[in-house]
């Protein structure tokens, strides 16, 4: 097993101790969710003859059957420093329009009114509960959330680490077939006759590069002299016509590379 394969096998473990971690801060937020809503529940009771949906953070009033909400009540926060604090619950009607005219029944609009009238109460009697009860759930939670966040950081931390070696070797890798009686060779996808293109230098860009193979670096090490085999022609007239390439910067190299990975062979 190559070192490359050891250690894609070792970040995939760590991937999933990192997975694990986020199903449970998942699930703390649900949970979180959950309570929340009871409280608004407990607090905010339902009105006859309307239809009332409880959320984690809101209370949504309907008439019967209707597609628009009447009434809206939302439970805002805001972040201090590093911690999240509900302070304000906001009340939040649909605006309608009343004309009060002989022979016309008004009954909608006086149960209108006593609608809002019944929630308005409610909010001025239990607003500091809910804000109250609503920050100790966030704080047990930021608090249980913390922790796995903390047990979280040196896993990131390990993939990147993984992550850049494997990078470094693939690159060195590949720098050593380039430097091969072969090079690199491109392989287009299947049902797909399409081959790159390969920015030499700033003013030259090949267009139908099939390989590259290096002929010798320079003494800096930065550049390089390539052969690049490119496909000329259409159809059965289609050949390989071979360029020499001085001095073609390495970052250049890199970076086509890097795009055509998964087609080099």
């Amino acid at each position: 097993m190559t070192r490359i394969k050891v250690l894609e096998e070792k970040r995939e473990k760590v991937y999933d101790k990192i997975n694990e971690i986020e199903t449970r801060l998942e699930n703390l937020s649900t949970r979180r969710k959950k309570e929340q809503k009871s409280i608004l529940e407990k607090y905010i009771d339902t009105y006859d003859g309307f239809v009332v949906n409880y959320f984690s953070d809101k209370v949504s009033v309907y008439v019967k059957d209707g597609n628009y909400s009447l009434l809206d009540m939302y439970v805002y926060d805001e972040w201090k420093s590093d911690s999240r604090s509900y302070n304000r619950i906001d009340f939040s009607t649909a605006s309608f329009r009343t004309e009060f005219r002989t022979g016309l029944d008004m009954k909608w609009a006086a149960e209108r009114f006593q609608l809002l009238a019944f929630y308005s109460k409610a909010l001025a009697d239990h607003m500091d509960d809910i804000l109250a009860e609503f920050n100790n759930v966030v704080e047990k939670y930021s608090k249980l959330s913390e922790a796995l966040y903390e047990s979280k950081r040196p896993l990131n931390k390990e993939v990147r680490e993984v992550n850049e070696i494997i990078s470094r070797l693939k690159e060195e890798e590949m720098m050593e077939k380039l430097m091969s009686d072969n090079g690199l060779m491109i392989q287009p996808e299947k049902e797909d006759d399409y081959l790159p293109r390969f920015q030499v230098k700033f003013d030259w860009e090949l267009s139908s590069v099939k390989s590259i193979r290096g002929v010798k670096k320079s003494a800096s090490g930065k550049s390089v002299d390539l052969q690049v085999s490119v496909r000329r022609g259409y159809g059965d007239d289609k050949r390989l016509e071979v360029i020499d390439v001085d001095r073609v910067r390495f970052d250049n190299v890199v970076a086509f590379i890097r795009r055509n990975e998964n087609q080099i062979v």
